[in-house]
């Protein structure tokens, strides 16, 4: 099930099958679509705490507006957001981001993040790929 958010960069997506939720960014203020896109999964009616989060970096998306502040702002959100809406074991985020440079910036981020927010967060070329990484014993 959709969440149709097209018009403010970003779109969200659950998907319970896979036991995950999608972020589409696309467009300018990627941080703060993140944010609210984030939120957004959280209120979602098909959530699940233990569900994992894939976040796709379109190829329309500006992280032009990116900067240490905005960085440090969406760490402080996501840890606080983590410890209300996820908390399975093990959980995982992934990236799926084609664009060399946006991918660089990404691992910068993660780099800096990963001691912080206890996720384990991996980038990808590709969606499918994200979402086989996310599979659990029983899973086709």
């Amino acid at each position: 099930m959709e969440s149709d958010q097209r018009l403010s960069g970003y779109r969200v997506e659950i998907r319970p099958e896979q036991h995950c939720g999608i972020i589409w960014l696309n467009g300018p203020n990627a941080i703060e679509n993140l944010m609210q896109s984030t939120g957004d999964v959280a209120a979602h009616p098909d959530w699940s705490v233990d569900f994992d989060i894939i976040v796709v970096i379109g190829a329309d998306s500006d992280l032009n507006d990116v900067t240490l502040a905005k960085l440090t702002a969406y760490q402080s959100f996501i840890a606080e957001w983590g410890a209300k809406h996820r908390y399975g074991p093990n959980s995982k985020g992934a990236i799926v981001c084609a664009d060399e440079l946006k991918q660089i910036i990404v691992e910068l981020w993660l780099a800096v993040n990963r001691m912080a927010s206890g996720v384990e967060d991996t980038i990808f070329l590709r969606l499918d790929d994200a979402i086989a990484s996310f599979a659990r014993p029983g899973d086709r």
